[in-house]
C-alpha cells in the first residue's frame, strides 16, 4: 500500500536542566501539539526532536514509529537514502529552548570518527535502530536557525584577537604557559597547532589555578574593571560563571567567536569546529545520525 507523502508526526520533548521552564520553553509549547503531552510548569523542556533517532523517536498519530513507517514505505526516502542510511532519516531536526549554556563540543570529521569507533567501540559505539546499526563513523555538521534572539560560540577567534586577550587579560594569561602563548604569534602558518597548544593548556590547567583566576576575573568585572578589549565579553563571562561556578569553560569567551543571531538568521557548523549554544531558541538540523 502506498503511503501519503505528507503526514503529521508526533515529536518528543526531553528535559535537560539547561532547558527553559514550562510554558516559557518553545520546545514545551510545540510539544503540546500532541494531545497526550501534559506540560508541567516547573519542569525544564530543553529539546523537541523530529526524526528516527532511537533515543527519542517520532511517531505517526496512529502510534506507529516513524522509523517503522519508513521501513514499510521506502519510496518515501528513495533508493539512495535508504541504501546509505538504512531506512533512517539522514538528519535529526531539533527545537532547542536554552536557559543555561550548553557544554562546548565538536563533532569529529569522518576520518576521526572512524578511528575513534575502531579504537574505543565501547565509548563510540554508534546507535542501533531495530536491526539496523549505524556505526559512529558519520560526518555530522549542524545548522542552527534562530527562532528567538540567540547567542552561541562558533569556532576559534582569529589568532590576533586571542593574542590581544592574552596580553590584556592577566587572569586568562595566567593559565597559558608563555611558550604556548608565543606560538600564536610565531606560528601563523600553523594556526591549528598553535590553537591546539593554547586550548590544551587551558583545558589541562590545575583546578585550583582555574578557580583563583576565575574569582579574580569576575571580581574585576563586577567592580567595573573590564578593559576596552573585554567590553564585549565581560557580561557573558559573568553569566557563565554564575551558571557554572569554577568552570574553565568561562575562559572560552577569549578563545571562541561569540555569534549573535536574530530570528531567521542561521549559522553552519562544520565538523571539528568547537561550538556551544548559550542563550535563546533555535531550530537545529544535525545532518547524519548522531
Amino acid at each position: 500500500m502506498t503511503s501519503h507523502t505528507v503526514f503529521r508526526i508526533v515529536a518528543g520533548a526531553n528535559s535537560y536542566d539547561w532547558g527553559k521552564i514550562g510554558k516559557n520553553s518553545k520546545a514545551g509549547q510545540y510539544a503540546r501539539a500532541d494531545p497526550e503531552f501534559k506540560l508541567q510548569e516547573d519542569k525544564p523542556y530543553s529539546e523537541l526532536w523530529m526524526g528516527t533517532h532511537p533515543t527519542l523517536p517520532s511517531k505517526l498519530q496512529s502510534g506507529e514509529k516513524l522509523y517503522d513507517h519508513l521501513q514499510a514505505h521506502p519510496e518515501l526516502l528513495g533508493d539512495k537514502v535508504c541504501k546509505q542510511y538504512g531506512g533512517n532519516l539522514p538528519f535529526l531536526f531539533k527545537v532547542l529552548a536554552i536557559e543555561k549554556a550548553l557544554s562546548i563540543q565538536a563533532h569529529p570529521n569522518k576520518k576521526l570518527a572512524e578511528k575513534l569507533h575502531k579504537e574505543r567501540p565501547d565509548v563510540y559505539k554508534g546507535t542501533s535502530n531495530h536491526d539496523i546499526t549505524i556505526a559512529f563513523n558519520s560526518y555530522l555538521p549542524e545548522m542552527a536557525i534562530a527562532i528567538t534572539p540567540f547567542s552561541g560560540f562558533c569556532n576559534f577567534r582569529p589568532l590576533p584577537e586571542i593574542s590581544t586577550f592574552l596580553s590584556s587579560v592577566p587572569e586568562f594569561a595566567s593559565l597559558i604557559p608563555a611558550q604556548a602563548a608565543s606560538a600564536l604569534s610565531s606560528s601563523p602558518s600553523d594556526s591549528k597547532a598553535a590553537l591546539r597548544e593554547v586550548f590544551g593548556a587551558l583545558m589541562s590547567a590545575p583546578s585550583d589555578q582555574i578557580q583563583t583566576a576565575l574569582d579574580q576575573l569576575i571580581k574585576r568585572y563586577e567592580s567595573g574593571g573590564a578593559t576596552s578589549a573585554e567590553s564585549d565579553v565581560a557580561d557573558l563571562a559573568q553569566t557563565l560563571a554564575k551558571q557554572y561556578p569554577g568552570d574553565v569553560g568561562v575562559f572560552c569567551v577569549f578563545l571562541l567567536n561569540v555569534v549573535k543571531l536574530n530570528p531567521g538568521e542561521a549559522m553552519f557548523l562544520q565538523a571539528d569546529e568547537p561550538h556551544a549554544y548559550i542563550t535563546g531558541g533555535t531550530s537545529v538540523l544535525d545532518f547524519g545520525l548522531n
